[in-house]
């Protein structure tokens, strides 16, 4: 997955510290507050939050695992349809 750097926040994209992916299910992004010492890392696809951590690469994982959760679900709906 192709992350960005990391970004304080910007207006328009984010009041907090960032970074973003884009992935076949719209704009990945984790966002978290720069400032605090401990911060949690929020993590949503597409404007939806999906989970949260306090460790910025489990956030990154939590949204590869998302994705192949997601995949998983289309193939076998698909196969299912397939089958009907």
């Amino acid at each position: 997955m192709n992350w960005s750097k990391n970004y304080p926040p910007t207006e328009g994209k984010s009041y907090y510290n960032h970074c973003t992916c884009e992935t076949p299910l719209g704009e990945a992004k984790i966002e978290w507050k720069g400032w605090k010492n401990n911060p949690d890392y929020g993590v949503e696809i597409d404007g939806i939050y999906i989970d949260s951590t306090y460790n910025l690469e489990e956030a990154k994982l939590i949204v590869r695992d998302y994705l192949s959760m997601k995949y998983q679900e289309i193939r076998n709906f698909l196969e299912d349809e397939r089958i009907n």
